[in-house]
C-alpha cells in the first residue's frame, strides 16, 4: 500500500505524540534502548522519513540485510511515493527476528512465530488490526479458522526443532561441563572418570 508524504507525515506526528506524551518515562526509556540509543529513537521520527539505507545504517546492518528481510516478508515499512520508509514499528519488527534467529530458528520458523504473534493480536483485538502501517479487515470466521489452524502447524514444527536443538545443546553442554572440570584438576589428578571429550 503505498501512502502520500502528507499521509506519513500524519502518521508519524500521531506516533510521536501516542509514543512521548501519553507513556509512562520507563516505557520510553525501554523503547530508546531497543532502538540502540535517543539519537535512533529520535531520527526515526523524522517527518521525511527513514529510508532502507539510512535505517540499516542506524540499526548497524548491511543493506542487503535489510532488503533480504524485506523480500522474506519479515520487516513491513510504508511505502510513500512508492519508497520505503521505516518507523519504530520496524525496530521492533527487526529486534523480533534478530531475538529468534539468535536462539537459532530459521527464517520460515521465525516467520511462523511472527505470524502467530500477529495471529493472537488479530483475535485479542476481535479481528481488527490497526497499525502505524494500515487497518485489515477481519477476515470470515472460516477463513480465521483456516489461518490458525496453518499458523499453529507451522509454530508446532518450529517448536519440534527448537526442541531438539535444545537437546544438542544440553549435551554439548554437559561436555563442555566434564572438558572443564578435567582441565581444573591439577597435572597428574585427572580422574579415571572424566569423560573423553
Amino acid at each position: 500500500m503505498d501512502i502520500s508524504a502528507a499521509s506519513f507525515r500524519s502518521a508519524v506526528q500521531g506516533l510521536r505524540e501516542a509514543l512521548v506524551g501519553t507513556m509512562p518515562a520507563e516505557q520510553r526509556e525501554q523503547l530508546v534502548v531497543m532502538c540502540g540509543g535517543p539519537d535512533v529513537f529520535e531520527a526515526l521520527f523524522d517527518l521525511r522519513g527513514v529510508g532502507i539505507g539510512r535505517f540499516a545504517a542506524l540499526m548497524g546492518l548491511p543493506t542487503t540485510t535489510v532488503r533480504h528481510l524485506l523480500r522474506e516478508d519479515l520487516l513491513h515499512p510504508l511505502r510513500v511515493n512508492g519508497k520505503f520508509r521505516f518507523l519504530l514499528p520496524n525496530v521492533a519488527e527487526l529486534r523480533g527476528v534478530q531475538q529468534w534467529q539468535a536462539l537459532g530458528l530459521t527464517l520460515e520458523e521465525v516467520r511462523a512465530f511472527l505470524q502467530g504473534q500477529r495471529l493472537i493480536g488479530l483475535a485479542a483485538q476481535g479481528g481488527l488490526t490497526m497499525t502505524v502501517h494500515h487497518q485489515a479487515d477481519p477476515p470470515d470466521p472460516e477463513a480465521f479458522t483456516q489461518l490458525k489452524a496453518t499458523v499453529l502447524a507451522r509454530v508446532q514444527a518450529a517448536i519440534a526443532g527448537l526442541e531438539e536443538k535444545h537437546a544438542t545443546l544440553g549435551r554439548q553442554l554437559e561436555q563442555a561441563r566434564a572438558l572443564a572440570a578435567a582441565l581444573a584438576q591439577p597435572p597428574g589428578d585427572t580422574p579415571a572418570d572424566t569423560p573423553a571429550v
